[in-house]
């Protein structure tokens, strides 16, 4: 049965972390790491105790979430994310949502149009400010088209 609110993949400080602020906060997070030992280890001992549980897979977590599906991915920007989100998409259904909530450039992913549909539909992820130079946004709707950031409307 399902019974996480969330999940995060990857078990790293920071992902240790936030895990640990979410339970704190009342929230049942599944907590997933490719290296299936490191999730064993945290939930012995920075989460033993807590309302945190584990999975052993992808299909493992996917399992233990309530629908809509939260999923964080906390990995290494870049190929990691394309790699999890590859794998994650057959298993997730229309209205579950993923969170790149590490440090990507927005060009170091290439998202589905149901991805980049669900990010602008619950996050306004469609607008980025760009690094190398600040308070200059760039803004790309789910066609991947463009289009201007104060308005609601999208023409594709």
């Amino acid at each position: 049965m399902a019974t996480a609110d969330i999940a995060l993949i990857g078990l790293a400080v920071m992902g240790q972390n936030l895990i640990m602020n979410m339970n704190d906060h009342g929230f049942v997070v599944c907590a997933y790491n490719r290296t299936v030992s490191k999730v064993h280890d945290f939930l012995k001992n920075e989460a033993k105790g807590s309302k945190v549980i584990g999975a052993e897979s992808l299909e493992d977590m996917v399992s233990k979430l309530k629908t809509p599906r939260r999923i964080i991915l906390l990995v290494k920007a870049g190929q990691a994310v394309d790699d999890f989100i590859d794998k994650l998409v057959p298993l997730l259904e229309a209205g579950d949502i993923i969170i790149d909530g590490g440090n990507s450039e927005y060009r170091d992913t290439t998202l589905p149009a149901n991805l980049l549909q669900a990010q602008r539909d619950y996050f306004g992820a469609h607008t980025y400010e760009l690094l190398s130079d600040p308070g200059h946004f760039i803004h790309t709707n789910w066609t991947g088209h463009g289009g201007n950031i104060s308005s609601s409307s999208y023409n594709a």
